[in-house]
């Protein structure tokens, strides 16, 4: 294991005892050497004195020869010391005495021996006296006469056994010692590890979201402690912000479902405004379809125009907010299907000429040279004429005199596929330079003044852009006040032929779920053909919309039997001797709705084995999900309001084949 991975109480350990061990074994060395070395010449030394104490005390016993009284001081001595043997000698250096202990050899080796002199002191005569005690040149050194010598041993076991004795002692002792300092080194590592630990802890706590404030340690450096009194503050302060960040979430959370509750009520509100619009205007365009084909003067037709054409106005308003709330909640689905672009644009700008002229404006269409003729591509050509009708709509709103003109290119690809480009210019007032960047805001008007010349909701162009967007194009503006605008955009699309190779509109469903107006699997088979007497059930609680309905089933050579909900429609099927051959259903009736009623139909049916009678759904709510919604309910088809004569003609034909003479019935 690194030093990096080492734990700070192991790493301080290390840190006190490699010091304490180098120490002691220094020490042991040291001491051992100064003791040894102490008590050898405390052994030499104290032999020595017994050498140097025993030379005087046997002068007697050698000068008189007396063995006994030598022997005897010589006992004595061997008993009261630690030598191993005596020896003494005369002054002729023989052997006079020697003693030693019983287990003690003098002639071995393995020992160390001490001399010392027996001198003759002379007697202190009076001076007058003319006495002489030896002969000259005897004496060893003036004043005293050398009459033998006095040899002790002590032997060098004694040394060697104290000598361990130390060295044991020393040991002992160093080793209590170094347990002692080890101990006390543990102690104090411990002492300054375990607040560190206990802090890492506490730094752990806080990563984990735990913001419980650090305990304190007593008797702990001043710098832990103030790491500790850091370590308290920062957790205060991490859970003062996390207070704040579950307010802050708290308050997020009640603001997204606030939005969200915003949301549905804006779709719910959406939903009731395309139903509660799309239901009147379904009778009063439906009449109005009726009332045309009826034999009319001049004057009738044109008002009749003016009336059309008014209300159809509205439907677009309708359909620009329900197009414009798919778009931003991105529940929108183009379509791809195979139409002939320069036919979408000559009739989109058709429609708005007579607006023009009204206006006294001068309508304009170019196409450049390089246009093939009859040339057909893929796309969606609805969304291309609602967002041309923008465009022209709000050119004709915004000019008083001069012109508008529409300008398109054809601009081919690598691949098969071509760019629409095109301008929409207009002699109008032109838009101020700062305006330009919020021109396609939502809901924004250049005048929000009460007094603004011109009305609407603002909402034209931000549908415009998001459309175009939506297709893959890209759109600008140009405009300077006084002299006009200039809107320029570009539509990516795949060619699909001309009109001779290909005359007719083929559907490519797209990538979404296919939608209720395509004949779903299980009810697919071989349309049925109308009896002789065909009835039809029409079941829709608004009386107009009932009128409606029924008078264009009739126009079909169908007889109708109208039901102002679904109960009544559910007796009339179940109860009724009538077969019925198709029934129009509105979804949002009271008592009870046309989801309900065709569930009812339909678990009927199954009891009594009956065939599946086709039911044709009729909605003004014309937000996504209602097809789905509709199929699950056991509707065949789905036809959003207001209706007109041939699309209810082309979704009947899906189920049963009309008769030509039948289609084309008054």
């Amino acid at each position: 294991m690194s030093n990096r991975q080492r734990p700070l109480n192991r790493q301080l350990l290390l840190l006190g005892t490699v010091p304490a061990i180098l120490m002691f074994f220094v020490l042991l060395i040291f001491f051992t050497s100064v003791r040894l070395e102490d008590v050898r010449k405390d052994l030499f030394r104290a032999t020595q004195v017994v050498a140097d104490n025993l030379a005087p005390a046997v002068e007697y016993a050698v000068v008189s020869g007396n063995q006994a009284a030598l022997k005897q001081i010589l006992e004595r001595t061997l008993r009261r010391s630690e030598v191993a043997w005596i020896r003494v000698r005369d002054v002729n250096d023989q052997v006079v005495g020697l003693e030693a202990r019983t287990d003690v050899s003098p002639e071995d080796d393995d020992f160390f021996v001490f001399h010392s002199d027996i001198l003759q002191q002379p007697l202190e005569i009076d001076s007058g006296t003319d006495f002489e005690w030896f002969e000259p040149g005897l004496s060893s050194h003036s004043g005293a006469l050398r009459i033998g010598s006095v040899s002790v041993a002590v032997s060098g076991s004694r040394l060697t056994t104290q000598r361990q004795e130390i060295i044991f002692t020393s040991f002992a002792i160093a080793v209590s010692v170094l347990i002692v300092t080890l101990l006390i080194i543990n102690q104090i590592a411990n002492r300054i590890s375990r607040p560190i630990q206990n802090l890492s802890e506490s730094v752990k706590g806080l990563i984990d979201g735990r913001y419980d404030p650090p305990g304190r340690s007593s008797q702990v450096a001043r710098e832990i402690n103030d790491l500790e009194q850091n370590l308290t503050a920062l957790a205060y302060h991490l859970a003062q912000l996390r207070d704040s960040r579950n307010k802050t979430l708290e308050s997020t959370e009640r603001a997204r479902e606030r939005a969200e509750t915003a949301s549905r009520t804006k779709s719910e509100f959406l939903a009731m405004m395309s139903h509660e619009l799309r239901t009147p205007l379904n009778g009063v365009l439906g009449m109005l379809e009726l009332v045309a084909e009826e034999p009319m003067s001049e004057r009738q037709k044109d008002y009749m125009q003016t009336a059309r054409r008014a209300t159809e106005d509205l439907l677009t308003v309708i359909s620009d907010i329900l197009d414009y709330s798919r778009v931003e909640r991105g529940t929108l689905v183009l379509e791809h299907r195979s139409f002939n672009l320069r036919q979408v644009i000559e009739n989109c700008v058709a429609t708005h000429r007579h607006e023009c002229e009204c206006k006294g404006l001068d309508m304009e269409l170019h196409f450049s040279s390089n246009w093939p003729d009859g040339a057909r591509v893929r796309g969606d050509a609805g969304r291309l004429r609602q967002v041309l009708a923008g465009l022209l709509e709000n050119a004709i709103k915004f000019t008083e005199e001069g012109h508008v003109g529409v300008r398109a290119e054809w601009l081919e690809m690598e691949g098969g596929s071509i760019y629409l480009s095109c301008e929409v210019r207009d002699s109008g007032t032109g838009i101020p330079a700062e305006h330009l960047s919020g021109i396609f805001n939502s809901f924004e008007q250049l005048d929000s003044s009460s007094s603004r010349s011109h009305g609407g909701t603002g909402m034209g162009l931000a549908l415009v852009q998001r459309l175009i967007e939506l297709m893959g194009g890209h759109i600008r503006v140009d405009s300077n006040v006084g002299s006009g605008s200039a809107f320029y955009f570009e539509l990516p699309f795949e060619q699909s032929g001309t009109d001779a190779s290909e005359p007719g509109e083929r559907f490519i469903a797209p990538p979404a779920a296919p939608a209720l107006d395509e004949p779903t699997s299980d009810r697919e088979g071989p349309a049925k053909t109308l009896n002789d007497a065909p009835l039809a059930l029409v079941v829709e609680d608004n009386e107009v919309n009932q009128r409606v309905a029924s008078a264009l089933l009739r126009r079909f050579g169908f007889e109708t039997v109208s039901a102002e909900n679904g109960d009544v429609a559910v007796k009339l099927v179940t109860e009724s001797r009538n077969t019925y051959d198709i029934i129009l259903m509105d979804c949002q009736m009271p008592v009870m709705d046309g989801y309900e009623a065709a569930r009812c139909i339909r678990a009927w049916e199954t009891a009594h084995q009956r065939d599946s009678i086709p039911i044709i759904a009729l909605t003004a709510d014309a937000l996504p999900g209602t097809d789905r919604q509709c199929r699950a309910a056991g509707m065949n088809d789905y036809l959003a309001k207001p209706v007109r004569k041939e699309k209810l003609r082309n979704v009947i034909n899906r189920w049963m084949r009309l008769p030509d003479t039948q289609s084309g019935a008054s």
